[in-house]
């Protein structure tokens, strides 16, 4: 799975905490979610869900724009 560049900022984030928290563990057992839904953000087979990114203190923001004339043929 292709990470976006906005997608890599929780990824980031959940880096920073898991180090503060010591382990994944730890910073799973915090955020009232499982291990394993962390290692699998981690290793990009799972999105961050609401759970993960309150705990985080983000929220998911979807952008819209035109689409351009080479997109709409």
């Amino acid at each position: 799975m292709k990470t976006s560049a906005g997608a890599q900022a929780p990824l980031r984030a959940l880096e920073r905490a898991i180090r503060k928290a010591g382990t994944a563990k730890a910073w799973a057992v915090q955020a009232g979610v499982s291990e394993a839904y962390v290692s699998d953000i981690r290793l990009g087979r799972r999105d961050p869900g609401p759970a993960v990114l309150a705990a985080l203190g983000l929220e998911r923001v979807v952008r819209y724009r035109p689409a351009t004339a080479e997109a709409r043929s």
